[in-house]
């Protein structure tokens, strides 16, 4: 970049920056906020007489404090003065933002929970630049429905859902079983090192295995117990077993914190043994939906 160039992007830099300076610290844009604040799914469909228990989970994202995040904030603050003295150049339009969103990235989910099903809520606010310099703002809503029928994919903007999306959102899904806790466990190991047929796979099982895992510490998420677990490929997170079940389908509770890689989200609010009208797992059958079945 040659100095004539150099000098006019520093100087959209810094109108960028002086732009901002008046702006309230962390305020960010009036589309970021209300997607921000979207309500929870449940409070727009009171229970009805069939109504039936559900455990209730708020998470919101924790990318305010991700590396990652901020260095994509900065860089989108970069590509605009690029693109600013770019445009002036060459007589485009250039329609820089008036406010730059706190974060380019936010997610909230809804996640409700019964003994046989799940269904988790996604709302997510997206940013980045259009070809005038100006800011792109969207907003997705999707929802996932699962049991061990299977999952349905439902996009809650564009109307559509795809996969295992039945009449009856999987209410007839049999409930998995619980995972044998670590003292049924130890028994059964033990009635299989017993067994002479078994000592030489026991003992390369043993050998594999390692000492057996302690339970990870407990922590008090929005207001509630939960216990620290860990699963393969970088997931780990904090998960509750209060109420009266212990939802079986995907994780085996309720999860209150999540990470996944450097990313992590963190529950709000969380509500245990929840009245909900059954609706709330079937947003496809309100009507206006494209319904499209698993392999087609």
């Amino acid at each position: 970049m040659n100095s004539v160039r150099l000098y006019a992007f520093q100087g959209a830099l810094l109108a960028l920056c002086l732009s901002q300076a008046a702006a309230p610290a962390h305020a960010g844009t009036a589309f970021e906020r209300r997607v921000d604040a979207a309500p929870a799914p449940h409070l727009a469909v009171k229970p009805g007489p069939k109504a039936v228990t559900v455990h209730y989970a708020h998470l919101k994202d924790d990318y305010r404090d991700s590396p990652g995040i901020r260095s994509n904030l900065a860089d989108l603050k970069q590509k605009v003065a690029f693109c600013m003295d770019a445009n002036r150049r060459l007589g485009r339009p250039v329609r820089p933002p008036a406010e730059f969103p706190d974060q380019i990235l936010r997610v909230n989910e809804f996640e409700y929970s019964a003994p046989n099903r799940r269904i988790t809520y996604s709302v997510a606010y997206i940013a980045r630049m259009a070809d005038d310099c100006s800011l792109i703002e969207t907003e997705e809503r999707n929802a996932v429905l699962s049991s061990v029928k299977g999952e349905c994919d439902i996009d809650l903007v564009r109307k559509t859902a795809r996969g295992v999306c039945d009449a009856r959102a999987h209410a007839d899904a049999v409930a998995p079983p619980r995972a044998p806790g670590r003292a049924q466990m130890d028994k059964t190991m033990a009635a299989l090192a017993a067994d002479p047929r078994m000592a030489e796979q026991m003992a390369v099982l043993r050998k594999l295995a390692g000492p057996p895992a302690a339970a990870g510490p407990t922590r008090s998420i929005a207001g509630h117990a939960c216990e620290t677990v860990q699963s393969m490929g970088g997931i780990h997170g904090c998960v509750s077993k209060a109420g009266s079940f212990v939802p079986t389908v995907g994780v085996e509770g309720v999860t209150l914190q999540r990470t996944v890689g450097k990313e992590s989200s963190t529950a709000v609010e969380a509500r245990f043994d929840m009245k909900a009208d059954p609706a709330i797992f079937a947003p496809y059958l309100n009507g206006g939906y494209t319904i499209t079945a698993e392999g087609t």
